[in-house]
C-alpha cells in the first residue's frame, strides 16, 4: 500500500513521527559536533606542524615575552651545566613491561639567572647508582619543548624528597632555589639510538586528525537509517494494519 507524506502527520503517527524527527536531529547535531572536533583537531594540528618547523630556539637568549607553554615541540638548543644536586626521580615510568624511572635534572642555562628541568631518560628500579649517568662540566643539547604534567582541577603533585611522579614543572620548581622556565626539555635522540642507559624516550610528532570524521559519518548514518526504519514500519503497518 503506497503512502504519503500525509499519513506521517496523522493522528495515528503523528506524536511518533515527532519522536522520530527529533531523534534525527540528535544524531545529526552529534554529527556536526564531531565534524567541529575536527576543525579544532585541524586547527591544533596546524599549531603543532608550525612549531615542528620553527628554527631552533636558543633557551640561552633573550626569552622574555615568549609563551613558552605554548610552544610544544619547538625544538630548542641550551647550553649549561646539570645541577645533579637537586635531581628528582620520575617514579613508575613504564618501558616495555618493566618499570624504572626517569632522571629529570635542573640544566642551569649559561649567561643566564635561568634554569631549565631536562628528562635525561630512563633508568630501571633496580639500578641505583646515579652517580655513573652524571655528565660533568659545560653541556650542549638539543632537543624539544615538553609540557608539564599537571593533576586536573586543583589538586597538587606532591614532591617527597627528590621523588615525583609525573614531570610536573611547577612542583618540582617550589622546591629549587633559583627560577625555572615553566617548560621541560626531552632531548632529541640523533642517529643510531644508544643502548646504553639512561634511555631517551621520543617526543610524539605525529600528527593526525583521529577519528572525528568517520564518527560523524556514523552519526548521520544513523539519522539516516532511523528514517528509513521508521518508513518501513509505518509502510508495513499501514498495509497490514489499515484504518
Amino acid at each position: 500500500m503506497p503512502i504519503n507524506v500525509g499519513t506521517f502527520f496523522s493522528p495515528r503517527w503523528r506524536w511518533v513521527t515527532l519522536a522520530v524527527v527529533l531523534g534525527m536531529l540528535f544524531l545529526a547535531r552529534l554529527g556536526f559536533w564531531q565534524l567541529d572536533r575536527l576543525e579544532w583537531r585541524r586547527g591544533i594540528n596546524e599549531a603543532k606542524i608550525a612549531e615542528l618547523n620553527a628554527d631552533p630556539l636558543n633557551l640561552n637568549g633573550d626569552l622574555s615575552g615568549l609563551e613558552l607553554e605554548e610552544m610544544i615541540n619547538r625544538q630548542v638548543a641550551a647550553t649549561g651545566e646539570y645541577d645533579f644536586e637537586y635531581q628528582f626521580l620520575i617514579e613508575s615510568q613504564v618501558l616495555e613491561s618493566q618499570t624504572g624511572k626517569y632522571l629529570l635534572t635542573p640544566l642551569k642555562l649559561a649567561n643566564s639567572d635561568q634554569t631549565v628541568l631536562v628528562n635525561r631518560g630512563w633508568i630501571p628500579d633496580g639500578e641505583t647508582d646515579f652517580e655513573q649517568f652524571n655528565e660533568d662540566g659545560e653541556v650542549s643539547l638539543k632537543g624539544r619543548i615538553q609540557r608539564s604534567q599537571t593533576l586536573s582541577g586543583d589538586r597538587v603533585t606532591q614532591v617527597e624528597g627528590n621523588r615525583i611522579f609525573r614531570i610536573d614543572v611547577s612542583a618540582a620548581a617550589e622546591t629549587l632555589p633559583y627560577p625555572v622556565l615553566p617548560i621541560y626539555v626531552l632531548p632529541d635522540i640523533e642517529g643510531v639510538i644508544d643502548e646504553e642507559l639512561p634511555y631517551l624516550p621520543t617526543a610524539d610528532l605525529s600528527v593526525d586528525e583521529g577519528s572525528h570524521f568517520s564518527y560523524a559519518l556514523q552519526w548521520f548514518s544513523f539519522a539516516i537509517l532511523l528514517a528509513v526504519m521508521y518508513f518501513l514500519f509505518v509502510r508495513r503497518q499501514e498495509t497490514r494494519f489499515p484504518k
